[in-house]
């Protein structure tokens, strides 16, 4: 008997890619044979020799699958693909996709299929989360951030959505103060509302940092210091944009940051240099004056000097900030320690009918 599983999410960046390659590890281990699949893809990345899903495709080596690209990934939603369902082509998709399906899962115990970021993703093609897992009767498995009780109204939204289709959450990036809470209160209370807990992980700052280099290559930013330091762990921004009287104790509030402020500011940068600063990201194009690169030099802190303005610098950092990007040894090998930790593996088992052998 062959199961599948759809890993969901309401929200970009809440790790399903990283869970997948975790889950799929895991039953591996545990001496399943197993499939991967990621129905519809908007996020497309063009080679020169193909377009195609990058996390599918880090995913389907990483686990050593050997289905192609073409089945693992069969519905790429490219511009072209949007402006000719706009004017009104016929489209297959859905025969696409199952041929596809039927194709990764002959002779596999379990295939996981990697959701959309949102509900609404894939409507488009009349490939919604639903839609696909309505037509492979596949149940969900929905991996949501815990930010406050808010998040708790999404997981019963998608319920009330998806009903018994709803095989149970995992509940990620748990911060400290509200673990216990997460725990005792909501844990109890989808549980007697018919929703399984199957775990709850911890924030945790290998993951969610970014280093130095990541940084400047996502921002496109030239940066001045020795090539060791670009190694350096970012665990935040912070947004240098105040007086400087009023800067140092806001400044204090955080470890390990990144401080990005208008390369003019040679007075916020050096007071942002006074405490745990990581690196400074100077926008506008400004090369900073010598006083500032020599004590960032004294304090081995590198300096990313990129053209924007402070606003756009400070949006798209955030959006690398928002992600946990796992296509490294060192944070797959964390996260897959995570999920053995937090994660109840046996009761998923139980609830997909696979038994170990």
């Amino acid at each position: 008997m062959m199961a599948t599983l759809y890993v969901a999410s309401t929200e970009t960046y809440v790790g399903k890619s990283a869970v997948c390659v975790g889950l799929l590890r895991r039953m591996q281990q545990d001496g399943f044979r197993v499939g991967y699949m990621k129905p519809v893809s908007v996020s497309v990345t063009h080679t020169p020799d193909a377009v195609l899903d990058e996390d599918a495709a880090f995913i389907r080596q990483t686990i050593g699958l050997d289905a192609p690209m073409e089945q693992v990934a069969p519905v790429l939603i490219t511009p072209g693909v949007i402006e000719s369902i706009l004017r009104g082509q016929p489209h297959s998709f859905a025969k696409t996709l199952r041929d596809a399906y039927l194709a990764v899962s002959r002779q596999k115990d379990i295939v996981v299929l990697e959701g959309t970021n949102t509900w609404a993703e894939g409507a488009l093609v009349d490939l919604t989360a639903d839609q696909v897992t309505d037509m492979l009767q596949a149940p969900g498995l929905l991996v949501c951030r815990y930010t406050s009780t808010l998040s708790v109204d999404t997981i019963l939204s998608v319920q009330r959505y998806v009903g018994d289709r709803l095989l149970g959450v995992l509940i990620n990036q748990v911060e400290e103060p509200h673990r216990e809470f997460v725990r005792n209160r909501v844990t109890p209370f989808l549980e007697g509302r018919g929703i399984p807990v199957l775990g709850i992980l911890p924030r945790d700052r290998l993951l969610s940092g970014v280093t130095v280099n990541e940084l400047a290559q996502h921002l496109g930013g030239q940066l001045i210091g020795r090539p060791e330091w670009g190694e350096k762990m970012l665990d935040s921004l912070m947004i240098g944009a105040m007086g400087a009287e009023a800067s140092l104790s806001f400044f204090r509030r955080r470890a390990n940051k990144a401080v990005i402020t208008g390369g003019d500011r040679s007075d916020l940068q050096l007071i942002a240099l006074q405490t745990s600063t990581n690196a400074l990201v100077l926008t506008g194009n400004i090369r900073p004056t010598m006083q500032v690169m020599d004590r960032a030099a004294e304090l081995e802190v590198p300096i990313i000097l990129v053209a924007d303005d402070t606003l756009s610098t400070v949006d798209r950092a955030e959006r690398l900030f928002g992600r946990v990007r796992f296509h490294q040894e060192a944070k797959l090998r964390r996260f897959t320690e995570l999920l053995d930790t937090h994660f109840d593996f046996d009761r998923l088992y139980r609830l997909l009918g696979l038994q170990i052998h």
